[in-house]
This record gives structure tokens, sequence and C-alpha cells, in this order.
């Protein structure tokens, strides 16, 4: 281990004072610490979804950084470059040399004797070299080493080799591709099967068995030699003729047609009329071709003439068959001169074009080809008319079957004008480390050879033959990423305050690298570039140097198999670790740390620490086929890593980490206290984010519901991520306060920090083990069958998991409910299947415990005791499977979706289980509100916009489970029909169910249950449950008439007539429903019916009772009030008034006074002003005389006034007597006689009494008060005319009471007669009537005389 000084001589400061002068990336995360809590909505979160949230947006951030650096190639073009860098010593060299594999012995012997025509390459698609000699064709398999197969037989010498893609449906479905061999007389098509072999033992490499076919498709070319094939995917061949240069294309099917040949080639170059060869009259070449080169993606084809021009054709989709020639770029030359000028290389004569590459889709959306030259001088095109627009400039690219409309150069790139050669340089390192010392530039570019090109980077091969006979040297570049994404800041520049950034330059960093041999081919090694993930990063090797292998070509030479690697900046930094380990010295670390910054720097020595697995041996393969961990052919490595070099990553980690801060931040109206994390911290989430980047923004499944992302790229992930979580879970110390090497006191501030970055440093590890368990969870439904379970689940879940991405499965609610969803899905399979859920249980639990808990596995083993039920037929066997069932359910109910309840709830009841049902429903419906949110909720009455509302929903989707079995077994009884045993078996079970929810606890589940009996039964069902709940319910919110009706039944039903008289007086009086007004009579008249009723036992109440019941009296008689108005009013004419006052009466009781004012004396109603007198039993003599007063003015034009008048005041007052109030018999006296004298001439003898006794009055009261009025002398009664009418009346009274009490049958006994008071008055009114001489005295003597001798005789 190295020490601790050697280490921080320069940089120890990094990461405890957070420099700016180093790197944009050298600021730790800010998190505030001192913002308010937010308001508690008595709802609470899953602790792990909040965690996971807020590391969702850690990596985001970090992911978001990595994208700011992404550079694009169109984005650093200008007219011309030419900026190089040299690296400054070995470390920095950006290609490196990892493995040569000889040829075979064989082969080689073969070649040394010299043939006459010798060619080689490479076919990396199936693994495979290709070597020609003469006419045999070697197929050597770098891979093994010594493996080859020979072709020789034909005779002809073998002029050139390709490998395309086989055309669909010509050859058997395992013959993938085709060589075509090209010999001076002929083409011929071999077919190639490279399949994958099946390892026998452990460790076994997997290889291509290579087959070849014969096909029979020999074309003859009439001794004209083709050269520079090409082949489409779709099994197009394209091909061009060394002496003329022109196009043909080989076109073959799989049988001979009576209209055209199996095979056939076509020549383009002279179009219809000249494409059958040989032909001496075919037209001649325009452009004579020397190499094609073809962009499959985009369509098309170009071609580099002799002349040193470039040809674009264009292969539409549509047209199988066609060519279309789009556009010719010549005077190559003198294009390239407008744009660089001065330059000497771009002289006419010295610009050769050697050869044509074109630049995938990936890679640049807008540029689409680049040539290189001889010199070494590079040119891009564009099929943009007009070129690049723009810094920024991404239109979509050119693909599919859309046709490019040019090809335009936009770009020179001359090549650097002097290199370090690698025989010159003396030492590995420099002595002081940086970039202060270089060697001296000795070497120029010249005669470049064969070339290659992938994504940036480029090799190119120049002859040594003049001055070495062994061996080639390479050119070797590769984008200068910390220059062109600006990741180095120098320390004295100024501030940026603008928000212009400007347009990186392309800069590349240049080197030459020996190898052995005279260089064949080069080609990009396919295990670097197609390990199933997408090249998304342009080129950021930094973003993506921890999940895939370094870029890497495969070089070929006469001598063997060169794999030459790209160090990434790991790599790099790797090398330099080394170099410490060696020399103690550490400037050349500082220098890098300078450059990528020391949060890239942390990223990089944490992988490197924990060991992430392509910086390990198996990181660089040289082989197209997916190795397994244990393969001998993963035996390359950039640089391995060893214990020792691992330690001294860890301790830079540690001590270049720094310590969380809190610092103020600058907001507006003030300033806000922020934790600014470390660097260590930030450097985690970093390096969990690019772990995280081929995943996160993946969709789950494709559309075909199969996995979207490789199994491959899952399992590497996963495997870093392991590594990532020992590491951290081995070094606890990392993100803990108190440590001695950070000197912690322990401050406030300090605490407050520490607390900050451990628990964001918490977050992101429950986020990275929740991702391992979610790569487990999808490898185990892709090998368990993902379409067939996805299929299956409900449509709302597949479209939620068709727009699912690993982003969401591991940070969201919605993830963990459709992954839950999944696990039911198989364990439905399991069962389906009649499968054991152990096993599967057991293994999800193992290897993602958090998409599948213990209560999950309860929950799995309660189905399985549940589908053993139903195959019982012994009914105690069958009761203890389903108890069994139960509980286990029980145990998981906490983690059960209401489709699993509902399912398992269908289960029971056609089981019978009435228990299971209601219990299990009523555990589901605690555990899923365990705070009883819902409980409270609902007792407050259900307030609006309460967070609390969801949970009172969970809890009525597990009520409704209980109502469907009881609505099951009902409708199962109705369809029963004659079957009287299912029927009575059906209803039994119905009643277990009510039974057992009898006896719950849960007043929430009784208010729904009995909300729904009422629904569906008569209201008085409920009153014959024998439950606590039923007086709660009925009481409890929200009320209804019926509910009201029930509880006052209730009431009565259990003896308390009390409060059942309380709750009808007070439905009388609500005004919460719209009750008619004899419907409110009622509800009183059946109140006081029950307070009269209340049992005597209520001791010491008794006085407080009578004054309820006293009250209830009164309310009832002011009531009938209020009746008696209505219906008067009802029969008045109809008026908008009336309406009005007939609404307000008939919605709510109404007092004496409002009655009285607003209606009785609003509309004059008389007679109800004297009823609402006698209610109220209000004295007030004036007022009811002015009442009676007007009641008989009424009647005064009535053609028989006195018979209408008559007959109603005698109603009235039999009515109100003996009402001293309405009906005063003195009051009245007076007005009646007073009304009679008015009109005497019309008046009957004696109306005025007999009104007042059919009124109910006793004939003596009558007489007594006619009496007093006669002798009172009061006007108009002093008057002798009165006096003398009055006395007439009297006697006529008198007359026909005497006669009444004596007729046999008289309702009056005889007895009731007060004769002796009556004969003495008839006494004293004869002896008054001599002293007046009045007329008709003698009348009323008469009769005076004969009611006295009847009384005589009779009495």
């Amino acid at each position: 281990m190295y020490s601790a000084n050697a280490m921080t001589t320069s940089t120890s400061n990094l990461g405890r004072t957070g420099s700016t002068s180093l790197s944009r990336s050298m600021s730790g995360s800010m998190m505030a610490v001192d913002q308010p809590p937010a308001p508690d909505t008595s709802v609470s979160q899953d602790p792990t979804v909040v965690a996971l949230e807020k590391a969702r947006a850690t990596i985001q951030n970090q992911l978001k950084l990595d994208d700011s650096t992404r550079v694009e190639l169109e984005n650093t073009l200008n007219a011309a470059s030419s900026n190089y860098t040299n690296p400054p010593n070995d470390a920095w060299q950006p290609f490196k040399t990892v493995k040569f594999v000889q040829l075979p012995k064989h082969i080689l012997d073969e070649y040394n004797v010299d043939p006459k025509h010798c060619g080689m390459g490479l076919f990396p698609e199936i693994d495979r070299s290709w070597i020609t000699m003469d006419n045999k064709l070697y197929l050597w398999d770098y891979t093994h080493g010594t493996d080859y197969v020979l072709y020789d037989e034909q005779p002809n010498i073998i002029q050139d080799v390709a490998l395309v893609r086989a055309k669909p449906g010509v050859f058997i479905e395992s013959i993938t591709h085709v060589l075509v061999i090209c010999t001076p007389s002929s083409v011929s098509l071999l077919g190639v099967s490279a399949a994958p072999s099946q390892p026998t033992s452990s460790g076994e490499p997997v290889r291509r068995e290579l087959t070849l076919y014969a096909t029979d498709i020999d074309v003859d070319t009439d001794n004209h030699t083709m050269t520079s094939v090409v082949g489409t995917s779709d099994g197009r061949i394209f091909m061009c003729e060394s002496a003329s240069g022109a196009l043909y294309e080989l076109m073959y099917q799989s049988k001979e047609t009576w209209f055209s040949k199996r095979a056939s080639l076509v020549n383009h170059s002279i179009g219809a009329a000249g494409a059958l060869i040989p032909s001496i009259l075919a037209p001649r070449v325009t452009e004579q071709i020397l190499k094609l080169a073809l962009d499959d993606s985009r369509r098309c084809l170009y071609a580099l003439t002799v002349d040193g021009r470039i040809v674009l054709y264009h292969l539409p989709k549509s047209q199988p068959t066609s060519v279309t020639k789009v556009s010719v770029v010549d005077h190559l030359a003198a294009k390239a001169q407008s744009l660089c000028p001065g330059s000497p290389l771009l002289d006419a004569r010295e610009l050769q074009i050697e050869s044509i590459h074109v630049l995938d889709g990936d890679e640049s959306n807008n540029v689409h080809l680049m040539a290189v030259a001889l010199s070494g001088v590079r040119l891009y095109f564009t099929h943009r008319r007009g070129g690049l627009r723009g810094y920024g400039y991404q239109p979509s690219s050119s693909v599919g079957d859309a046709t490019p409309s040019n090809l335009m150069l936009i770009h020179v790139r001359t090549p650097p004008t002097g290199l370090v050669n690698p025989d010159d340089e003396a030492n590995a390192m420099l002595p002081q480390g940086g970039f202060t010392q270089q060697p001296i530039p000795t070497w120029t570019i010249r005669k470049v050879g064969i070339v290659a090109y992938k994504n940036g980077l480029l090799l190119a091969a120049q002859g040594l033959q003049e001055e070495r006979l062994d061996s080639d040297m390479l050119f070797c570049g590769a984008p200068d990423l910390p220059k062109m994404a600006g990741l180095t800041t120098p320390e004295a520049a100024p501030p940026q305050n603008n928000a212009f950034t400007p347009k990186p330059v392309l800069t590349e960093i240049a080197s030459l690298l020996n190898v052995q041999g005279y260089v064949w081919d080069i080609k990009p090694n396919p295990a670097a570039y197609e390990n199933g993930q997408k090249m998304t990063m342009g080129w950021n090797e930094t973003a993506t140097q921890f999940t895939g292998p370094p870029q890497s070509f495969l070089v070929l030479t006469n001598s063997g198999l060169i794999v030459v690697v790209r160090k990434r900046p790991v790599d790099i930094a790797i090398e330099l670790l080394e170099n410490i380990y060696r020399t103690g010295e550490n400037a050349a670390l500082d220098e890098f740390m300078h450059i990528y910054g020391p949060q890239q720097t942390l990223a990089m020595a944490l992988a490197i620490a924990s060991g992430n697995s392509w910086l390990s041996s198996s990181t660089v393969l040289y082989s197209s086929v997916p190795q397994p961990p244990n393969s001998t052919m993963a035996a390359l490595a950039v640089n391995p890593v060893g214990p020792q070099l691992a330690d001294g990553a860890k301790q830079l980690f540690w001590e270049y980490g720094g310590r969380p801060v809190i610092v103020e931040q600058r907001l507006y109206g003030g300033f806000e206290h922020v934790a600014k994390l470390s660097i260590r911290h930030d450097a985690l989430a970093l390096y969990l984010a690019r772990l995280l980047r081929p995943l996160w923004r993946e969709k789950i499944t494709t559309v075909s519901k199969t996995s979207n992302v490789s199994e491959s790229v899952l399992q590497s992930v996963q495997k870093d991520l392991m590594t990532l979580k020992n590491f951290l879970d081995s070094n606890p110390q990392f993100f803990l306060p108190g440590a001695a090497e950070f000197g912690f006191r322990g401050g406030a501030t300090d605490q407050e920090a520490w607390k900050a970055e451990n628990a964001s440093a918490t977050q992101l590890q429950i986020l990275l083990n929740q991702s391992i368990e979610a790569i487990s969870f999808v490898l185990l439904l892709k090998d368990l069958g993902l379409p067939n379970t996805v299929s299956k689940m409900d449509p709302g879940v597949q479209e939620g998991l068709s727009r699912l991405t690993y982003e969401g499965l591991l940070t969201t609610q919605e993830g963990r409910d459709i992954a839950r969803n999944l696990v039911n899905g198989i364990i439905n399979q399991q069962i389906n299947q009649q499968l054991s859920v152990d096993a599967i249980s057991e293994v999800l639990q193992q290897k993602c415990g958090s998409f599948c808990s213990a209560d999950d596995v309860m929950l799995y083993k309660a189905i399985e005791q549940v589908r053993k039920a139903k195959e019982l037929p012994d009914t105690r066997e069958r009761l203890a499977a389903l108890e069994q069932s139960l509980r286990l359910f029980e145990r998981g109910a906490r983690n059960m979706t209401i489709s699993k309840l509902q399912s398992i709830c269908q289960d029971y009841r056609e089981l019978r289980y009435s228990h299971g049902i209601v219990a299990l429903s009523l555990k589901c419906a605690q555990d899923w509100d365990p705070d009883s949110l819902g409980q409270a909720y609902f007792a407050e009455g259900l307030p609006a916009d309460d967070p609390r509302a969801q949970f009172l929903e969970k809890r009525k989707e597990c009520y409704q489970c209980i109502v469907d079995a009881l609505k099951g077994y009902e409708d199962g009884v109705k369809e029963a029909g004659t079957n009287t045993e299912l029927a009575e078996e059906l209803d039994a079970a119905y009643n277990r169910i009510i039974d057992v929810a009898l006896l719950s606890q849960d007043f929430v589940f009784h208010s729904y249950l009995y909300d729904w009996l009422s629904s569906t039964r008569d209201h008085t069902y409920l009153l014959e449950l024998e439950s606590p709940f039923i007086e709660v319910y009925l009481k409890h919110e929200p009320q209804s008439l019926e509910k009201i009706e029930l509880l006052w039944q209730f009431y009565v039903q259990n003896g308390n007539s009390l409060k059942a008289a309380q709750t009808l007086a007070d439905l009388a009086e609500s005004t919460q429903f719209n009750l008619p007004l004899d419907k409110r009579l009622e509800y009183l008249s059946l109140a006081v019916g029950n307070a009269k009723s209340n049992s005597a036992s209520a001791v010491g109440r008794y006085e407080a009772i009578g004054e309820f019941l006293t009250d209830l009296e009164e309310k009832l008689e002011v009531a009938n009030v209020q009746l008696e108005i209505y219906g008067y009013l009802s029969g008045q004419p109809q008026s908008a008034e009336r309406d009005r006052s007939l609404q307000a009466l008939g919605s709510v009781l109404l007092d004496i006074s409002q009655l009285y004012r607003d209606y009785a004396d609003r509309y004059n109603l008389l007679e109800m002003k004297l009823l609402i007198f006698h209610t109220s039993e209000h004295r007030d003599p004036a007022m009811v005389t002015a009442v009676w007063q007007e009641i008989i003015n009424r009647y005064q034009s009535d053609p028989d006034p006195f018979h209408r008048l008559g007959g109603i005041v005698s109603e009235l007052g039999r009515r109100f007597y003996p009402s001293e109030i309405a009906f005063p018999i003195d009051i009245l006296s007076e007005l009646l006689e007073t009304h009679a004298l008015r009109h005497r001439e019309s008046c009957p003898p004696g109306w005025a009494l007999r009104v007042l006794a059919e009124g109910n009055f006793p004939h003596e009261v009558v007489l007594e008060y006619f009496h007093r009025l006669k002798e009172s002398g009061v006007p108009p009664f002093q008057d002798p005319a009165a006096v003398h009418q009055i006395l007439y009346d009297i006697t006529t009274f008198i007359a026909e009471w005497l006669d009444e009490v004596l007729r046999p049958g008289s309702r009056y006994a005889k007895s009731s007669f007060p004769a002796d008071k009556v004969d003495q008055l008839v006494t004293r009114y004869m002896t008054s009537l001599q002293s007046n001489a009045i007329a008709n005295n003698d009348v009323i003597r008469t009769k005076l005389t004969e009611i006295q001798s009847k009384i005589r005789n009779r009495f």
C-alpha cells in the first residue's frame, strides 16, 4: 500500500475544500436542511418507495451530467481541423495491444513458399480470418488459434473473398451467410452456417462451428475479375469489375424459371441495355469504380473511382432490384482546398483517396461518409444540401427508404505533422509526470493503406517495408473527450457569466503503434460493439466504460491476429496508480484528476476498488459469441486489477472523498442552508448511475412481451451491482460521521451535514439492492416464460407493463404493483400446472425478496391449501385445509391485492366457507388501513378533499367481498328452484355469514353491511339482528328517513319509549327531509303516545319526562292549527302567493306566533284566529270580540243570514266549548242579541239563545247570561223595546227547552231541568210585564203562563 503522504502532496485538499478551479463536476450535490416540514396529511407512504424516489432524483441528476458532456461528431466540424494531442507518456497512449494469435504453422509455411497470388482478410461475424493462396481458401478460427477449414474444390486463382448475408428463403434456415468467391473467370457462392457450439464442460469456450454448403451457384464472368464485394442485410450482392470498374450486382434465386436463370450478373453501370455480360458492344463505363462501401441502414452504396470521384447510389427497399445514382462528387482536391486553403497535402497531385468509410447512424445523424487519402487526410461528407447548419443541428437521419438528395464535402481534416516514434520512447513514464515534458515528435504520416473506423476511433496502417521488413506502423486516433467536452478547466480561467457554450472543435489523441507483420485487414471487434448495449452516448466513453468492454479492433497481419484496444479513462487511471506504486510520485495522477475532475476520478477509483467486471481479465473478448463468465477464452484485459491495486483505489476513494458541509445558498429574498454532500457521495451516485444506464430508460418488455434488454446485459449489470454492494457492505465507514480522519468534532452543522449525506447514501444503497433484485426478478420471469405470464394478466396490468421502464420498476409504486401482479401470475401458473409453490416461492424470496416477501410466500402457500381443499372429499379434512389457508392468508393479508382477495372469497364461497370470507375480508381491511385512517375519516363525517378517503375506499373494497358472497348465496337460492336441498345449503351459508359478520367490532363494516341489507330487504330486517351496532348505525351520518324511522322502532322494540319519542319529535321538526305536514303531525302524535307510555321505572326523571310530554302535546296542538290553516289555504283560488304560502306551511313546523302573524292575520282567517287564541290560551277580550264581530258582520248580506250565521257560531261553539278564550259566552250573548235586535223584523224569536245552546253551552248557563243581559241596562238594552225583545227571546228559549225536556225520548233528562229556578224566573218576568204597556205583552204573558203551568204540573 502506498503511503498517504505520497498521495496527498498536491491533491489532498481536493475533496475537502471543494475548489472550483478544477472541474465543473467537482462541486458536491446540494441538499436543503432547514426547510419547514411538509404539512401532515395523515396519509403515510411506504418509506422504501419514498427513499427510492429520492434516489431516483439523484441518479437522474448524474445521468444528466453525463448527457451534458456528450459530444456529437457534427457539432465538432468546421470547414477544416488539425487539432491533435500527443500523449505525454505510455499511460496516456490511446490504444494498446493486448493479444497476439499466431497463424497456424501450416498456413505460415505455405505462405512462405511465395504463392502466385495471396490475399487475407477478416470475417469477424463468424470469428474467422480468410487466407487465399492461389486456388486455396483457408478459414482460420482465430479464437481457437490452430483450427482452420480448407476449401480447394475449384481450380482457379482466388482474387477476392467476401462474406455477405444470405438472401432469405433461398437456402436452408441454418445458412445465414454466403461466401462470395471471385476468380478471374467466375463468381461462386458457398453457403455458411456458423452456429455457436454447446460447451460440454465448465469453462469450455463457446465457439462458432463452421459448416460450408455447396450452392451450385457459379456465374461465368468471361475472364472479368470481380472485386470489392459488399452485401446488404436482405441479401443483395454488389461488386465491381477490376478492369472496367463497372458496378455489378449478383442476383440469385432458389431455382431457375422459364424467364430467368438461377443466378446472373447485372451491370448497373451501363443500364438495362448492356446488362448481360460478356458483351463487346456494351457502352463504355463513365465511372471506373475502384472500391465500394455500403451503408445498409440508410440503403446507400458508395463507390470510389479510379480518378478519385465518389459516387452515391440509393437502394430503395421498396424496389428490391433497383439501383439509383444520386450524386457524384468530383474535383475533391479543389473542394478540399476551398475548405482548408494552403495545405500542400490537398494538391491535386498529392490527394489520392485510398478508402471510403460509412459513419453509422449511431455515431452521427448528419455526417454520412469519410474518405481517407494516402497521405492521411480525411474528408467528411453529408447527404444534406447546404451542409451542416450550425452547432447543435440534429435532424433525423436518412434511414430506411428515405432517398438521399446530395453528397457534399463538409470538412477536411489533415493528419498530425509530427508524432512520437514508439522506437524513440526511452521511458514508459515521465520521471516527474504531468504534461511538462514530452518526447520530441519525429514521425509524419505517409502512405496510409488499410484503414478501419468506428465510433470516432481510427486505425490506419502505414507500410514500413522501406525501413523494416517485419512490421507495419498503425496510426491511431481517438477523440480527446476532456478537451472537446470541456472537462478540463484551467485554474486561472475567469468565470463564465453568459449562457453561450462555445462550439467544441474536433480534437484527437494521436499516436503510433508497432504491429508484428504486414497489415492485411483491420476490422472493429464485434465483441466490443455488439454486447447488447445501444451506443447512446456518442463518444462519451466515460459514461459507458463501466458497463461494457473497451472498444477494440482486430488487426490481421501476415503473422497472425492482433487485438488492439482503446484505453478508457479508467484504464489510464489504473496505469497511473500502478506508477505510484513503482515510483511513489503522484503528479501524473494529480494531472489526471485535474482533467477529469475529482468526482469522475473517484467514480473510477470506486469501480477499481469494488472489482468492476469490465476491468477484470474478462473485459476484452475477440469472439462475436457471448462467452460464459468462466470461459477460458475470456483471458484478455487492458490492465488486470490485482488486490494491491484495488486497495490503493479504495484508499484513494477514502482520502480524496472529502466531507459534507453546510453552506449558504442565495435564494430570491434571502439565503437557505443546504448540505453540500461530499465528492465521495457524488462519486458513488455517478458510478451507480453509470451501472444502471444500460437499463434505466429501457422498457421491461418489447411489443411481443419478451424481455427488451438481453440476458447478457442484465447479468453483466447485475454482476457489477453486486460487487458494488459487497464493497459498500464491507466498508460502511465511508458515509458515517465520526471518523478520526476527518477530525470530526460533532458540531451541530457537522451533524446536519453528515445526517444529509448518510440519508442520501442510504437511499442510493436501497436503490442498489432493489436493482439487483429487480434484475433477478426479470431473469426469472424470462426463464419461466415471460410472454406466457404477461399474456394471462389483466389488460390493465399488461398496458402498464408495456409502458414500464426499469426506472419505473425500481423507483415507483406503480412498478412495485405491476411486479406483484407478475409474481401472482407466476404462482398462478405453478398452481394451474398442479405444481407446488414452495420451490418457486423459495427462489423468489432468495433472489428478489422485495418482490416476494415472506407475506407473499404465506399467500402462495395458502392458495395451495385452497386448491387442496377443493380436491378433498372428507368434510373434516376439507375444513382443516380451509382453516389452514385462512391462517396463512391472514398472515400475508398486508400484501394481498383486491383482485386476489376477490378470487379467494370466490373460492371460499364455492366451498361454503362463510367464516373465511368474513374473517379474511375484515383482516385485509384492517391491514390495508393499519392506522385506521379510513375509520377516522368515516367517523368524522367524510370531510371533503381529505386524503384519508383512499383508505376508506380500500376498506369498502374488502367489505364488498362479503356482500358479494351474500348476494351470490341469495341468487343461488333463487336459482335453486325445486332443489330444496341446495337452497337450504345456500341459505344456511348466507346465515352463517350474517352470524359471523355480526361478531365484528368494525363499525364501518357494520354500516356498509347494513346499507346493503337495507337496499335488498325490508327495512325492518335490521330490527331482527342482534347487534350492538344497530343503534350506532341508525344514528350515524349520513342520515336517511328510513334509518331514523328504523331507529324509533328499534327503541320501541327494546322498551325505550322515551328515546323513541325523542327520535320521533326530532324527526317531526327535522329540516333534513322533505316531509309533508301530515307526516310531521303523525310523528308528533307517535312521539306523544310513546312519551305517555314511557316506563314508570324512570325514577327521578318523572318531572323532566312530564315537561317533555307537555312540550310535545303543545307542539302537536300547534301543528294541528298549522294543518288546518294549510287545508283552508288549499281550498282557496290558486295564485303565486297562495302557492308560496302553502310551500312554506307544508315544509316545516311553525310556532303559534308565526301562524297568526304570517297566515291567520295576513289572510284574515277569522276562525283560525279563534283557534290560535284557543290553542295558545291567549286572553285578549278586545281581540276576541273584534274577531266575533267580524264573523257576525260577514253574513249580514246573506239571503238567510241567521241560518248561516247561527250554524257557524254553533259549530265553533261545539269546537271550542268550554273555552272562555275563543268562545266566551258573555261576549257572544251580547253580540248575538245585539245582532238580533238590529234585525228583529227578520230574526227568529230566541235565535241567539238557541245558537249558543246548540254550541254546547248548557241551557241553564245560556238562560243565566241572557237574564243578566236583560237586567244589565247597558246600551242597547236600556231601551224598553230592547228589553221587551230580549224577554221575548228568553221566553221562547224557555218554552222550547221545556218542551224538549218533556218530550218522550228527549236527550235531556227531566231531572236536569231547573224547575224551581225557572218557575221563579217566570214569575218575575210576569210581574214585570204588568208595569209595562208594550205591544205584544199579551203574547209573552200567555207563553209565560203556559210555561209556569207545565212546570207546576209536571215537576
